[in-house]
């Protein structure tokens, strides 16, 4: 309809949409324009979540979602502008045209707001649909759109609405998670199909609106729902359908048509779209619908499982979509390792419990920073919970000859592993003193030339000027010193343990060996193996106690792993 005389742009229309105002979510918004923006957002409790998971394990947390009494403030929305420009709008296009500026202020409010441009014409005028803004937020760029409208052409009654519709879903960049609301007035109903052949059709256009979860506010400014198109759209997509807007006040009801479209809600969730690959969610429930309002502060509780598919650090928002769009966001920073299978234990005809122990690790020192081997204080700490006290005067007599502060059970009574468990080695005699050198792993005692196994997967490789150890210093020609990187945040090294020449020679030429778990490596070139466990990293502060933390694997004679502490005091002098 091109002729401005044929349009009912009455008074009494006005009136009438003045009066629909003061009921429903026009109300509402009507309300919400003459008072103060409700200072509290939406919002999601924890705020943010860390955590570390091994791979395959989970971990289940709640969230409580806050749906906020009055307007959203942390609102994610776009909002399209979609315009009848044919011949008889010029009066609407004009107003819409001076108000923008106030339309786009009056919302800004709501949060993260983008706008959006679009106009709709008929066939046989130069453009069917024209996209004059796509999605921004430089409102600038927005005006400029608006003001690209020029109202012309037309011939018939009915114009290309239906195809306008799907074009702007279709070819609009719509936010991730935005809440999208389509602003679309006219004066007149469309063809079906409309558009260049074979056309749209009213079906085709609300299937897109809705798979791209647009809500269309139609306004009505002469016979735009003729044949009910707008009225059944604007249901279909959960929107509104305004009639007898007077272009004079067409201004006003955009800006309330767009604020009352968040009065009311049916589905509150949490988006799972941001939770990268190496993470699985499941959340329960997977979403809470109803028939809601924001008269009152709402509450909704989920409970969110994360489990842990393949390691990597892993970063990520996990927003409270209500009806499909953002109000809320929480952080979530989850690391994910690798499982530790468990290790062999490195010597042969050994077991974690049954292996003689010249030095054990003192778990006291793990605790101090920096790190001091070899400077424990007075006291250290065993991996059991038992102390041991610094005896002044009383030394220890290592084999090589050596003598170190000689430590005493606090409660003088003998180290024993926990509960009894474990085999005390013949050679061990039951007493208070604890043997310790200062030392960041074990020393077993076993016979020179005793083989050396891998305790797990990875890669071998020899310390020295590639690979230093910021431990135990030295190199490989200095300790026969190595380790094993098992590609999975955990280390195994190796001291007094020079590897076989077939190992050797895969290190000269790739730089490490491929090693499997219990693959003999070498053998020990002195009278004891020292083996350390090392994890996320090399340094002191990377040292930890196979034993404290249970790291070996069963064996026959020890179905389960069990800490234990074992001591040299054969060699105490007396008191």
């Amino acid at each position: 309809m091109k002729s401005l005389a044929s349009k009912i742009y009455g008074a009494s229309l006005a009136v009438v949409f003045f009066l629909l105002a003061l009921t429903g979510p026009a109300l509402f918004a009507y309300l919400f324009l003459l008072s103060p923006v409700n200072a509290l957002a939406d919002n999601v409790v924890p705020p943010t979540y860390s955590t570390t998971l091994t791979v395959g394990h989970s971990v289940t947390i709640a969230k409580t979602v806050t749906i906020t009494a009055g307007t959203p403030t942390s609102a994610k929305v776009d909002v399209f502008f979609l315009a009848d420009t044919t011949g008889s709008m010029g009066g609407a296009i004009q107003s819409v045209r001076d108000g923008a500026a106030a339309i786009m202020a009056a919302t800004s409010g709501l949060g993260d707001v983008a706008y959006g441009v679009g106009e709709y014409k008929d066939v046989g005028d130069p453009f069917v649909y024209r996209l004059n803004q796509d999605i921004t937020k430089v409102t600038a760029e927005v005006q400029t759109g608006i003001n690209a409208w020029v109202a012309g052409g037309g011939g018939d009654t009915p114009e290309a609405d239906i195809y306008g519709l799907y074009e702007a879903a279709n070819t609009t960049s719509w936010r991730p998670g935005s809440t999208r609301i389509l602003i679309w007035f006219g004066d007149a109903w469309s063809h079906d199909p409309a558009g260049p052949s074979p056309g749209v059709t009213e079906a085709q256009a609300t299937a897109a609106l809705i798979a791209q979860t647009i809500k269309v506010l139609a306004l009505d400014l002469g016979q735009l729902d003729e044949l009910g198109q707008a009225t059944r759209i604007a249901n279909a997509t959960g929107g509104q359908y305004y009639i007898g807007i007077d272009p004079t006040t067409i201004v006003d009801v955009i800006k309330s048509a767009i604020i009352s479209s968040f009065a009311t809600y049916s589905n509150v969730s949490l988006g799972t779209a941001s939770v990268p690959t190496g993470l699985a969610v499941t959340i329960a429930p997977p979403s809470i619908t109803g028939e809601f309002d924001r008269s009152i502060d709402r509450i909704f509780n989920f409970s969110v499982t994360f489990t842990a598919v393949s390691p990597g650090s892993y970063s990520f928002p996990i927003p409270v979509l209500v009806d499909g769009g953002t109000m809320a966001t929480e952080q979530d920073n989850i690391q994910v390792e690798r499982p530790v299978i468990g290790l062999v234990f490195p010597l042969p005809r050994y077991t974690p419990f049954n292996a003689p122990v010249s030095a054990v690790m003192d778990n006291s020192v793990l605790d101090r920073t920096p790190i001091q081997f070899y400077v424990p204080g007075d006291t250290i700490t065993a991996f059991n919970g038992e102390n041991g006290e610094k005896q002044f005067g009383v030394m220890y007599l290592d084999p090589y000859g050596l003598y170190w502060p000689a430590y005493k059970n606090s409660g003088g009574t003998g180290f024993f592993p926990p509960s009894g468990a474990g085999v005390r080695p013949l050679n061990y005699v039951t007493g208070p003193w604890l043997s310790y050198a200062g030392n960041p792993g074990y020393n077993y005692q076993v016979p020179e030339g005793t083989p050396v196994l891998a305790t797990a997967d990875g890669k071998l490789y020899l310390v020295g000027p590639n690979h230093v150890d910021p431990v135990n210093g030295g190199d490989y020609d200095y300790y026969h010193s190595s380790f094993i990187d098992h590609q999975n945040g955990w280390f195994s090294w190796y001291l007094y343990a020079p590897l076989n020449p077939a190992i050797l020679a895969q290190i000269s030429l790739n730089g490490f060996a491929q090693v499997t778990q219990g693959q003999i490596i070498g053998k020990t070139i002195a009278d004891h193996l020292h083996f350390e466990v090392r994890h996320n990293g090399i340094d002191n502060a990377n040292v930890v106690d196979p034993y404290k933390l249970g790291l070996w694997l069963p064996s026959r004679v020890n179905p389960a792993p069990q800490m234990l502490l074992l001591l040299d005091e054969s060699n105490l002098p007396p008191q």
